[in-house]
C-alpha cells in the first residue's frame, strides 16, 4: 500500500473540535477577571473626594457592582496556569 505525501484536510488538522461555548466564555472570563483586578483602583479617588454629590455616590455604587460582577464572571480565568 503506497502512502501519499499529501494529507486530506481532516488529517492535517489536529483532532480537536471547536467548542463555540468555550470561544464565548473565554473573553467574558478575561474581561471579568481584569474588571475585578482594576476596578478597586477607582475606590481611593472616589472615597477621598468626599462623595459630596449624588452622582459620586452612584459612581461608587457602579464601581462596586462592576467589581462584584468581575469577581463572579472572572472566577475561572486561567485556572490551569
Amino acid at each position: 500500500m503506497s502512502t501519499s505525501p499529501f494529507q486530506s484536510p481532516s488529517e492535517a488538522l489536529p483532532n480537536r473540535s471547536i467548542d463555540i461555548q468555550s470561544l464565548a466564555v473565554r473573553p467574558v472570563r478575561f474581561a471579568g477577571f481584569w474588571a475585578a483586578v482594576l476596578s478597586p483602583l477607582a475606590y481611593p479617588p472616589l472615597l477621598l473626594s468626599g462623595l459630596d454629590g449624588q452622582s459620586l455616590l452612584v459612581l461608587l455604587a457602579g464601581v462596586f457592582v462592576v467589581n462584584v460582577l468581575g469577581l463572579l464572571l472572572g472566577r475561572g480565568y486561567r485556572v490551569d496556569a
